[in-house]
């Protein structure tokens, strides 16, 4: 079938993504399971598909999350970035400093990351929206804008259940207007579910990705979704629920500008990433008493030990 929205497709969802969910917010606050401030939030997120919090993440966690991975090359060969500059997928690290490539999945091997996508306000927000612990299970460290066109997190973040999804996106310096900063159209997570010609939610390698590109633009406009950019600060949050729209704003000369940031993906613990199938990949490492994490690219637990990821690549100078 082609791909395309289809109105009629009703999928299990977040309650904050619900039709009653504003009366199942007021039934929380009035029996104290969220205060005043939580119920804020949360009114917001049901009503918009995102949420920012001003300067969430202590600057001196920041900052050691920054040393950290500007001194990844201490270790090569345990870390896996991007490979654009060699027209692969992934890699591996070598021994000299890179500033251009993204890292995936530091949380496995770097305390500084886990500090900051599973702080304790963010790890009570999720477990908030999930009704569960909170499993990240893929994240992106962004030196530079990547440059992706527009999407929803359903067509590539793949889970059993895939609107069981959250992200966060946390600046780790000041977002310069024209580094490819994020970008969103409010309220877009009430889009009609969009299916490609697999009759899923994921991306099959077979619909045209311009194609999925200019389907979502068009249907934003046509509902007159708002259009936000995020000129977020060092230490800011962003969320956003599963299916809200969402690009890099076009960069402005000069390119390759530095746009540090953090994203990392979530489900409730009660869920799956699909990848789970896979038997070498699908342990979970607890992170203390809020929540835990797993990787597509390490074996886990590690017991907070350093460790190489599965399967290795190659790696450059």
């Amino acid at each position: 079938m082609p791909a395309g929205f289809n109105p009629d497709l009703s999928l299990p969802t977040l309650w904050t993504d619900t039709p009653n969910a504003m009366d199942r917010l007021r039934g929380l606050y009035a029996t104290g399971s969220v205060d005043d401030g939580e119920a804020g939030d949360l009114a917001h997120f049901i009503e918009h598909g995102w949420l920012v919090w001003d300067k969430a993440i202590e600057e001196a966690a920041i900052d050691q999350f920054v040393a950290d991975l500007h001194n990844l090359h201490t270790q090569p060969g345990y870390y896996v970035s991007t490979d654009f500059a060699h027209g692969r997928a992934k890699r591996l690290n070598g021994p000299t400093p890179d500033r251009k490539e993204s890292f995936f999945d530091l949380y496995v091997n770097l305390q500084s990351s886990r500090a900051v996508c599973m702080h304790p306000r963010i790890a009570r927000f999720l477990s908030l929206v999930f009704q569960a612990k909170p499993l990240a299970f893929q994240q992106l460290l962004f030196q530079t804008s990547n440059g992706h066109g527009w999407h929803q997190d359903t067509a590539y973040v793949v889970v059993d259940s895939p609107m069981l999804l959250v992200a966060t996106w946390i600046a780790l310096e000041d977002i310069v207007e024209g580094t490819g900063e994020l970008a969103f159209y409010d309220g877009s997570q009430r889009l009609p579910h969009y299916i490609f010609a697999n009759g899923r939610k994921h991306y099959d390698g077979e619909t045209s990705g311009e194609q999925y590109v200019e389907d979502l633009e068009r249907e934003c406009q046509a509902r007159q979704f708002p259009y936000r950019r995020l000129l977020a600060k060092k230490g800011d949050v962003f969320f956003w629920t599963a299916d809200l729209v969402h690009r890099s704003h076009p960069q402005t000369p000069p390119g390759g500008r530095s746009r540090l940031a953090c994203v990392t993906h979530y489900c409730p613990a009660t869920s799956a990433p699909h990848w789970f199938s896979q038997d070498d990949t699908r342990g979970i490492e607890p992170y203390f008493h809020i929540g835990g994490f797993a990787s597509s690219l390490y074996k886990l637990p590690n017991l907070s030990q350093v460790i190489r990821p599965i399967p290795t690549w190659d790696y450059y100078e």
